[in-house]
């Protein structure tokens, strides 16, 4: 299934959930926030909330400084 990710095509796994973007990203899931059709997903449901094709996710990161 492809999915879009702030805007460019990721490919994953049928039945890949929100936890599965960092897996496949290779990322630490610390200081990251994803929002599924603008609608914010909580860090409890990742591995319960399955994508579908051609869904937009935006994947947030905190950063520090100032």
């Amino acid at each position: 299934m492809k999915i879009k990710l702030n805007g460019e095509v990721l490919e994953l796994q049928d039945g890949a959930t929100v936890a599965d973007i960092c897996t496949k990203l290779g990322i630490d899931n610390k200081g990251i926030a994803f929002a599924i059709d603008s609608e914010v997903v909580v860090r409890d449901d990742w591995e319960e909330t399955k994508l579908t094709d051609g869904v937009e996710v935006m994947m947030i990161r905190a950063a520090c400084g100032g």
